[in-house]
């Protein structure tokens, strides 16, 4: 699973990283801290066991240390590793147990004589009779290591059940993603009951209602379509009888205009509902202009020429010459002279004279735009459609106004 820089299971993932490392060295510490004080506690009950071995006094039960009767002292200093050992004591580890043992000192050398300072008889050898002493004081590591374990087990645990929690909204992306590509038939299905399963939810909700929605536009405009259809070619039938060739002609005029319109806006409703797929291929700007000049039907004279030679775009044949026509259609609608067209370093620049476009007027991104609901402007719908096209190749579309020229451009050098 993919995920970018500001992806919330990421974000959610490296705080626990910090949490767990976080809780594990705060354990570490606390286990060195306890282990320097269980060193300390037992270097007090070593010299404690010491004394108490020399006086040969019974040991307080309070003091954590017990006799030994039932271990050799050869057997632990044969088998047992020595820890610490003091003149006369000894503290040693056998079989994960401590004790403290009494050694007799060292008997005199031979064959020498007592010195005059030690005229006193040695004490009996029995007063230093070997005993043994047991730390029974318990060790807090193995308490330490399961609350470590049990912390970092629950952590884990709690990390995996977030996870799992915003599974539905990973989905919920996927989901969101493939409708924008077109496929509204898709389903992010949920089994939990929490607020990410209502988003999901009502999301399913939303893709069947907007299904149903553009499943009744979609028949409402074949209908419209079909129904204009007819008359069109009713008329277009009529028109082959009447004696006036004058009339004919005109008539004939308007309703293969009628009907070419009725195409375009079909195109128009494709492209509007993100059903048209564009179909690129490098074309001339020469070949690009006479397509427009054909859907316009104008004449090439109409407008002042001047293009690179050799100027290539990659686009979409049919869907930019629609561009490049409502751009034309505009200027010649608005303009008092001829207006002029230039295509030079991969820019597209049409110019009329006239006034200029309130600023109220200039939001292209949106159809239908109200300020424009006039019955000598229009609805403002081939600018927006110029724009978006001009966006779906890549390219940026831009209006200015200069020394009384309207100027439209289409920059395509940053085209995908």
């Amino acid at each position: 699973m993919s995920m970018n820089k500001n992806s919330l299971l990421k974000l959610i993932s490296l705080f626990f990283v910090f949490v767990f490392l976080l809780i594990n060295a705060l354990f570490f510490m606390m286990q060195e801290s306890l282990s320097v004080m269980e060193q300390k506690e037992q270097m007090r009950r070593f010299f404690t066991a010491q004394r108490l071995l020399h006086e040969k006094k019974e040991v307080p039960q309070e003091l954590m240390i017990e006799p030994v009767s039932d271990i050799a002292q050869e057997e632990l200093l044969k088998d047992g590793t020595l820890l610490l050992e003091l003149p006369f004591v000894k503290m040693v580890l056998h079989k994960e147990r401590t004790f403290f043992l009494s050694v007799p000192p060292p008997p005199p050398p031979p064959h020498k004589e007592q010195p005059f300072f030690m005229s006193k008889p040695m004490p009996p050898k029995e007063m230093f009779a070997p005993k043994i002493l047991e730390d029974v004081a318990p060790k807090s590591a193995v308490s330490i290591w399961m609350l470590f374990a049990f912390a970092d087990l629950l952590l884990l645990l709690f990390f995996a059940y977030l996870v799992k929690k915003l599974l539905p909204l990973y989905r919920l992306k996927n989901a969101i993603r493939g409708y924008k590509e077109g496929d509204i038939s898709l389903h992010a299905p949920t089994d939990m009951q929490d607020e990410i399963a209502q988003i999901t939810t009502e999301f399913n909700l939303v893709l069947k209602k907007i299904a149903s929605i553009k499943e009744a536009r979609t028949l409402f405009m074949r209908n419209v379509f079909h129904e204009l259809k007819t008359p069109i070619m009713k008329g277009l039938l009529i028109v082959d009888s009447l004696k006036s060739e004058v009339r004919a002609q005109r008539l004939q005029k308007i309703f293969y205009r009628m009907s070419y319109l009725l195409e375009e806006f079909s195109k128009i409703e494709r492209f509007g509902s993100g059903e048209w797929e564009l179909h690129i291929s490098k074309y001339r700007f020469a070949d690009l202009l006479e397509g427009a000049y054909d859907i316009l039907m104008c004449k090439e004279d109409a407008f002042d020429v001047s293009m690179e030679e050799g100027g290539v775009l990659s686009v979409d044949f049919e869907l930019f010459c629609i561009a490049l026509k409502n751009l034309l259609d505009n200027a010649l609608k608005y303009s008092h002279t001829k207006p002029t067209i230039c295509f030079l370093g991969g820019k597209i620049t049409i110019t009329n004279d006239g006034d200029a476009i309130e600023e109220s007027k200039r939001d292209f991104s949106k159809p239908f735009n109200r300020s424009y609901e006039t019955s000598s402007a229009g609805l403002g719908l081939g600018l927006y459609l110029t724009n978006s096209i001009a966006q779906k190749h890549g390219f940026v579309f831009a209006y200015r106004y200069e020394n009384g020229m309207n100027i439209f451009e289409i920059e395509t050098k940053g085209q995908r």
